[in-house]
């Protein structure tokens, strides 16, 4: 009792303003630091960084009671090292703090906002990145500047000490870090591609959705195997990105399924033959027809129903005729959950087959590609 009613007067007296003012402050943030950080990334799972901001004021706190103590214990303690600490994390955590608001309100300043999810989001672009950048820098400087001073280590201040080593540093490494934020920078400034958005890259087979376009790197999650991918943002554009979320055409997304039919019978009869070559085209519509009014009648299927399939003989094989049926899916929501999507995409292509297999039988079409065997006969197999 007797520490704590010191702690508290030495606190309360004013004899040390910064102390008491560091105090007082880490106390208050201890206990606003969930709204405080739910104002900084609205929207957002921030259990973990709640934890760290808690942790961070009570280290702070910690080093201050241990200073105290120490100098009411020890005579030759002249105490500065453990305040200067907390004043030291203090100082990042101030940075990191302001650069995180910084980015909140530019992105609401200069960003553009998207429904996704039944929900209004903030999405980067161009401009609130350039200024993010450039308040980066000026954050990073002014809290390296302040470490500085807090420390009194003044001479790291001149030409060959801290800016100087920070500056060379940074020359060195741009090769690293300086392709992925103008790669990021192209990104956004294309405004082709944002949060929310279904895309396929060159060389990789699955759809991702833009889950978030950060400095340095792209965060991806893969819609069929449903995981999360992370990419540098210079493998991210090196190659083609073909957007889903964004058509050309108010008709859909446009995709093929193909069909190989056997190759009819037809008599000898020219006159015959030309009735049969039409019944079995006639079939062959009435199937893809059938199948497109069967989709449209089930609103689980997401067909655009205002455009009906198309098709058409795209090759005539040695073993059957190739058919390819192009249909018309409906626009892909804004949306970052993988199930829906692929209930748009995965799912609505399977359930188109299943229609067109139906509508074969019921046409009496075969959709299994026969095997043709060309039998030659030797003279010992030669009927006599």
């Amino acid at each position: 009792m007797e520490f704590l009613n010191g702690l508290l007067n030495e606190l309360m007296s004013g004899d040390r303003p910064l102390l008491s003012f560091l105090f007082f402050l880490n106390i208050i943030l201890l206990v606003l630091s969930r709204p405080i950080i739910g104002l900084i990334a609205p929207n957002q799972d921030n259990k973990t960084k709640v934890k760290l901001a808690q942790s961070l004021n009570i280290l702070v706190l910690g080093f201050q009671i241990i200073d105290f103590a120490l100098r009411r214990s020890f005579v030759d303690y002249d105490g500065g090292y453990l305040v200067n600490l907390g004043i030291s994390l203090m100082v990042i955590y101030t940075g990191i703090f302001l650069y995180s608001l910084s980015g909140t309100f530019t992105r609401r300043r200069f960003g553009k906002t998207r429904n996704l999810d039944d929900k209004t989001l903030y999405i980067e672009t161009y401009n609130s990145r350039l200024i993010n950048i450039l308040l980066l820098a000026v954050i990073v400087l002014t809290v390296i500047y302040s470490l500085i001073k807090v420390w009194g280590a003044d001479s790291l201040l001149e030409t060959t000490g801290i800016f100087g080593i920070f500056i060379a540093f940074l020359a060195f490494t741009s090769a690293i870090w300086a392709p992925d934020i103008v790669s990021g920078l192209i990104i956004l400034n294309s405004e082709m591609i944002v949060d929310g958005d279904v895309v396929i890259l060159e060389g990789h087979a699955d759809e991702f959705i833009i889950a978030r376009v950060t400095l340095i790197y792209v965060v991806l999650y893969d819609v069929r195997n449903n995981h999360r991918t992370l990419l540098r943002n210079t493998q991210f554009i090196q190659g083609r990105i073909d957007n889903l979320s964004r058509i050309a055409s108010s008709d859909g997304i446009r995709q093929a399924l193909k069909y190989n039919i056997g190759y009819p019978e037809f008599s000898e009869d020219p006159e015959l033959r030309e009735a049969e070559l039409a019944a079995f085209q006639k079939n062959i519509g009435d199937m893809f027809t059938r199948s497109f009014e069967a989709c449209d009648a089930n609103n689980a299927i997401k067909v655009n129903r205002s455009k009906p399939f198309e098709w058409a003989m795209t090759n005539a094989g040695d073993y059957a005729l190739e058919y390819t049926l192009w249909v018309y899916l409906d626009r892909i929501p804004n949306t970052k959950i993988t199930a829906t999507i692929r209930s748009y995409l995965m799912g609505a292509m399977y359930k188109i087959n299943e229609n067109v297999y139906a509508a074969s039988v019921i046409e009496g079409v075969d959709l299994s590609t026969p095997d043709l065997v060309n039998a030659r006969l030797t003279g010992a197999d030669t009927p006599q």
